[in-house]
């Protein structure tokens, strides 16, 4: 084959281009602290990166969704214990209207019963982000005074999250039967009905409704444990779910990072080849007497 000067100018500039590449893709690797930026640099690591990644998100969204879980549940939690403060204090009133009492302090029981029974239809309708804690998943109050009775005017959805790639947890309460929809009497209702009783001086009827106080009561503390077991769940798989993430964020940095300290060794080399590429191009490119002669 004969050997040209196009031929040798050919070769010496592919070889200075690979050289050129060469230190440029260091300092890219440098600079953006990734060893890799497109698969074709890499189709075994960018595709171990997209499948970590993909993994990570699913995970990160579970984190979020049951971080709003637990915050629904300890809302939840917070509502139904001031109910039970209040039923509780129901309770006190209505032990001492169970006696005999002149009319100015039978009048005052049955007053401050009717006020607590007013808390507790509130705390019945709480809502967290405009939806309510205890209605289903309507879009109304989980209870209104219909028709002249307490009446359940949301629905039984029941609201779920998923916390992890496996798990899915119900974190909302049912106001139909936690408040005693599903039972002979509401407890809204039945508040009232003792407040009356208290209010007219009848007794028998305020000692017998202290049991069915007593119920509502247990009701309240039934979903209370319920809750709890629920809380402490999420809890649990976010402490899993976030020491998951923060593994494949560790597999992702072995994976993609630079080392430093080689990095910098890299250009150092690269460079010092580059320089040599274009000293040897340099002297195999001199011009002589023959190429004037031509």
């Amino acid at each position: 084959m004969r050997v040209t000067t196009g031929f040798l100018v050919d070769q010496s500039l592919a070889r200075l281009q690979a050289r050129l590449e060469s230190f440029e893709g260091a300092q890219n690797r440098l600079s953006s602290g990734r060893q890799f930026e497109r698969a074709s640099e890499d189709v075994n690591g960018m595709n171990s990166s997209l499948a970590l990644r993909s993994e990570r998100r699913s995970i990160d969204q579970a984190v979020r969704n049951a971080q709003d879980g637990a915050t629904r549940v300890d809302l939840a939690d917070t509502k139904l214990q001031q109910s039970l403060t209040a039923l509780r204090r129901v309770r006190d009133l209505a032990i001492r209207a169970s006696s005999t009492l002149n009319p100015t302090e039978a009048a005052s029981i049955a007053e401050e019963m009717g006020t607590l029974n007013d808390q507790l239809v509130s705390l019945a309708n709480s809502t967290y982000l405009g939806q309510g804690l205890f209605n289903g998943t309507a879009g109304t109050d989980a209870v209104a005074f219909v028709a002249g009775s307490w009446t359940y005017t949301g629905d039984t959805g029941a609201l779920n999250r998923r916390i992890s790639e496996t798990e899915t947890v119900q974190i909302n309460v049912i106001g139909d039967d936690l408040f005693g929809f599903t039972s002979p009497e509401d407890v809204f209702t039945m508040v009232s009905r003792v407040e009356n009783l208290a209010r007219t001086g009848d007794t028998i009827g305020v000692a017998n409704g202290i049991g069915d106080i007593d119920a509502a009561m247990d009701r309240i503390q039934e979903n209370l444990a319920e809750l709890g077991a629920t809380g402490t769940r999420i809890e649990q798989t976010i402490e899993r779910d976030l020491a998951a993430s923060e593994t494949i964020r560790r597999q992702l940095s072995q994976l993609e990072d630079v080392d430093l300290a080689e990095s910098v060794l890299e250009i150092q080399t690269q460079e010092v080849a580059l320089q040599a590429t274009m000293g040897a191009v340099a002297r195999a490119l001199q011009p002589t007497l023959t190429d004037y002669l031509r």
